[in-house]
This record gives C-alpha cells, structure tokens and sequence, in this order.
C-alpha cells in the first residue's frame, strides 16, 4: 500500500512539473507576442501620415510652380562701389523677387537684413567690368536667386524665388 502512495505522488509531481511547463512556455509566447505587438504600434509609421504627409509636399510643389506670381520690391537700392584702373566707379541696382509662395515672401521680409547682407557681398564681390556685359548681368541674376534661396533654406527649410528683376541697373 506504501508502493501505491509512492507511485501516485510521483505522477501528481510529474503532472505538475508538465503544467509548470506549459504554464510558462504559455506566458512566454503571450508576452512575447505583446511585446511585438507593442514594438510594431509604437515603431512602425503608419501608411495614412507618409501618404498625406507626401500629398502636402506635393501641394506645396504646385503651390510653388502653379498660381499667380507675387512680387516683392526691395525698396531700398543696394549701392556698391569698385575701384577700376584707379578710378572710383559706383554700381546702384533696384530688385525685385518673384515668387508663387506667399509665405516665402513673408519669409523673404523677416530675415530682410541677412538677405541685403549677402547680396551686398555678392555684388561687391563683382567685376565691374564683366557686369558691364549681358551675360555678366545674367549670371548675377542667378547668383543673386542662388543667394536668397540658400538663406531661405537656411532658414524656412525651402526656396522659393523663382526669379529676381533688375528694376534699376546703373554703372558710373
């Protein structure tokens, strides 16, 4: 009769020991796969926000290329003066922006001061006999859009000039 007790609590044990077993391999599988779950909400972008977040930049790319212009005057004429062959030669030019982006124009207005800075550096940068030609005009146009697009996306994230325009272009 002892024998048969023995025997008995030994399958109890070993009952046991299977159930602890599936109990915990259970567990596992149950927070392993809410740990994934938790990894794949938290981490993984969801398709809605890169789908509009790409709409959004291509509106702001029609928004750019498609409307009306928009001109900003620059009011106030840059003057730069150029030493040639010993004499003391002036450059006076008036300018005005194009853009189809409003808030760039805003943008362009804010941080007028660093944007008169730089292009008074690039004129005076300048060789006044080469500005004296098409081409050398044509070329400080496009540096001059260079210029302020660079400070735009400095500090906008984004150009946005398409175009500047020499109201006033005089050398003496």
């Amino acid at each position: 009769m002892a024998d048969e007790l023995d025997v008995g609590a030994e399958e109890g044990k070993k009952g046991g020991k299977k159930k602890l077993i599936i109990i915990i391999v259970v567990a596992l599988l149950v927070l392993g796969g809410g740990g994934a779950a938790a990894y794949f909400f938290l981490f993984s972008g969801d398709d809605s926000e890169a789908a509009a977040e790409g709409e959004s930049a291509a509106a702001i790319e029609m928004v750019q290329t498609d409307g009306p212009a928009i001109y900003l005057d620059l009011d106030q004429p840059f003057v730069v003066d150029f030493l040639v062959s010993g004499k003391q030669r002036y450059l006076q030019l008036n300018m005005t922006l194009k853009s189809r982006d409003q808030g760039q124009i805003d943008a362009v207005k804010l941080h007028m001061p660093l944007i008169r800075n730089s292009l008074v550096l690039l004129f005076s940068s300048q060789s006044f006999d080469e500005l004296q030609t098409i081409e050398g005009k044509q070329k400080l146009k496009s540096s001059a859009v260079e210029t302020i697009n660079n400070i735009l996306t400095q500090e906008t994230g984004m150009g946005g000039i398409e175009d500047v325009l020499f109201t006033n272009f005089v050398m003496q």
